[in-house]
């Protein structure tokens, strides 16, 4: 008879509340989603001031040596402390981050822990912000525990002072999209209609789409213009973006965009088009030798069509339509969809190399689209 694992997750505590040093919340263990070999706690957390002693966020387990698993805040400057307990060792994990909570601000924080990969895993914001990885995977393996799980004072050590919410409990690790889908939970989604300006963050450099308005050398009469990968803040000037429609699509301003759908995007400062088109005649990218993807002057045409894709897990919340953080791929319609394509290969000019290539499997395919005010 084969057995499936079932994915579960609670919300312990949805909030937002105040806690003082001394406050706590007990979950019992029978009234958390059953935990095999792995877990992922998430939850929102503003801390008002810091304590001089090690604060507890969270804590699972009935002694201080039982404490899969644990967040705790550094005395005096609350940076994160993730630990677990092991079988050859209580306390290990992740001594301290290098960030620092800012007070009286949100943050959210991601714990992900797996035996079977060995691994734990800190979020701080939705970005990815230290892990610990177990070496001798044969013999060393985590120690769950049946105790239960303490939000706030636990055992020896005071609580922090502050205010958390969306405490959430799953019994699997969770992944870096479905970590940055919890960081941009339900209200602070908004939906991104038709006639929205839009940034597209590369998911695996942080770089903005973007042009420097470097033509590609097809001509005198050439009118396109390089799309590279440009920096990690906005620039408004050349990383935004409108989504339109594509033509006879009788689409309106302010209608929500579909999910697998196509659309187009015209750059909001010279009002060119997305493009991109066929190899042919040499028009490759010039270090990759790959598809080009450029700015074109007109109309939205076929060649500035893109089928757009999402990779963040569905939701309890999930309207079918695009949302600011969805985790997306673009698909070229014309060229038999290749996606949208970015990689650390730099061009001369310290910009990012943008291509389409794959069939969208690959890191270097995702992109996150946020809003622009």
């Amino acid at each position: 008879m084969m057995k499936f694992a079932v994915k579960e997750w609670a919300e312990l505590i949805s909030g937002p509340i105040s806690m003082k040093e001394q406050d706590q919340r007990i979950f019992k263990h029978a009234d958390l989603p059953a935990v095999k070999d792995k877990l992922s706690i998430t939850l929102r957390l503003k801390i008002h001031k810091h304590f001089s002693d090690w604060s507890t966020v969270f804590h699972k387990g009935t002694e201080h040596s039982i404490r899969t698993p644990i967040i705790q805040l550094t005395p005096n400057k609350s940076s994160l402390h993730a630990r677990f307990t092991g079988n050859w060792g209580s306390n290990v994990g992740i001594g301290e981050l290098d960030d620092v909570l800012t007070l009286n601000k949100w943050h959210h924080i991601a714990y992900t822990l797996s035996d079977p990969e060995k691994r734990l895993d800190i979020y701080l914001d939705g970005e990815w912000a230290g892990f610990y990885c177990i070496e001798k995977v044969k013999t060393n393996k985590v120690v769950f525990n049946d105790g239960p799980l303490h939000i706030g004072r636990a055992i020896y050590h005071h609580g922090f002072n502050g205010e958390i919410s969306n405490v959430r409990y799953f019994n699997w690790r969770l992944s870096p999209e479905e970590v940055m889908e919890d960081f941009i939970n339900e209200f602070q989604r908004k939906p991104i209609v038709y006639g929205s300006k839009i940034a597209l963050i590369h998911l695996s450099t942080g770089k903005y789409l973007s042009t420097k308005g470097i033509k590609y050398d097809f001509g005198p009469n050439n009118q396109q213009y390089m799309i590279i990968c440009n920096g990690q803040e906005i620039d408004t000037e050349n990383d935004v973006w409108t989504l339109i429609g594509t033509s006879g699509k009788g689409i309106n301003e302010g209608d929500p965009v579909s999910l697998n759908n196509i659309i187009g995007f015209k750059h909001k400062s010279t009002g060119y088009c997305l493009h991109s088109h066929n190899t042919n005649n040499g028009k490759v990218t010039p270090i990759s030798k790959q598809q080009q993807v450029t700015l074109r002057p007109g109309e939205i045409g076929v060649d500035d069509e893109w089928l757009i894709r999402r990779y963040n897990p569905t939701t309890s919340y999930d309207t079918g339509h695009l949302m600011n953080g969805d985790i997306i791929g673009l698909f070229h319609n014309k060229t038999n969809k290749s996606a949208l394509y970015s990689h650390a290969v730099l061009l001369g000019d310290g910009s990012q190399e943008v291509s389409c290539s794959g069939d969208g499997s690959e890191s270097n395919n995702k992109w996150r689209i946020e809003l622009v005010n």
